[in-house]
């Protein structure tokens, strides 16, 4: 995702369509990226507070302290997610008046052919931003914030129908190991756990360098513990406490471990 943010943050920042929207859109960018600067100051200096407190873990002291570190932690990956969400309904408002203002009007959608019902030829088309437009005519931002806000809603079904179309017309952009990740988590919150740890594995064998990464092998290990199986939960925990040590799926999959002992 962060080619599309860097490529659409220079058509905002750099005035290139100075009409009123762009101008509100860029001062709300703008503001997000403060406050997102501020998240990661705060969750630098909270990751060397929990290193210390891990070399010192042996006293019964420090045990509550790495916890509220953890948690801490936690709950800033939280609020990030939000920013991000916040940041992909920008892009998605960006890239339809970048079309207004740039791109050519849609065709209108034809009418039915004879017997054919205009609610077959509705479910055809997927909805961006509650307007009916195919989707081969949406840009891969546009898809995947769809299929996400799907997964918000917990329309988990059809987050996975959005993310695997993703995948079929775009497997080639920034978003694809994302969108694998989350048909993981739509099947994680559906408990289906098996269909979301080969989800998981995808994203680890398919896009061994994602930021995903360290996540999908949290996921898959809590998803192998969910089915018993805990020799495969304890070697996915502990490669992520192994290889991403720094990760806040780091902490999670060391309170996982600890509670598999």
């Amino acid at each position: 995702m962060r080619r599309a943010v860097l490529l659409s943050l220079s058509l905002i920042l750099g005035g290139c369509v100075p009409t009123a929207d762009f101008v509100e859109l860029r001062d709300e960018v703008r503001e997000l990226q403060a406050e997102k600067r501020k998240l990661k100051e705060t969750e630098a200096e909270l990751r060397k507070r929990l290193e210390e407190a891990d070399r010192l873990q042996k006293s019964g002291d420090v045990a509550p302290k790495v916890d509220a570190l953890e948690a801490k932690i936690e709950s800033l990956k939280l609020r990030q997610q939000g920013f991000d969400q916040k940041l992909g309904e920008l892009l998605r408002r960006l890239d339809e008046s970048t079309r207004r203002e740039e791109g050519p009007a849609l065709p209108q959608a034809k009418a039915p052919a004879p017997g054919v019902k205009p609610d077959d030829t509705a479910a055809a088309k997927p909805k961006a931003g509650g307007v009916d437009v195919p989707f081969a005519a949406l840009t891969p931002t546009a898809a995947y914030n769809q299929a996400y806000n799907d997964y918000l809603k917990g329309n988990y079904d059809l987050a996975v129908a959005g993310f695997e179309e993703f995948l079929k017309k775009f497997p080639e952009t920034s978003l694809t190991a994302h969108a694998q990740y989350w048909i993981g988590e739509a099947y994680f919150n559906k408990r289906s756990y098996l269909p979301a740890i080969e989800a998981y594995e995808r994203v680890i064998a398919n896009y061994p360098k994602s930021d995903k990464v360290p996540a999908a092998l949290a996921k898959a290990g809590v998803a192998y513990a969910e089915l018993g199986n805990f020799v495969k939960a304890r070697g996915l925990l502990k490669r992520v406490v192994d290889e991403y040590p720094q990760s806040a799926e780091a902490a999670l999959a060391r309170r996982r471990l600890a509670e598999l002992q």
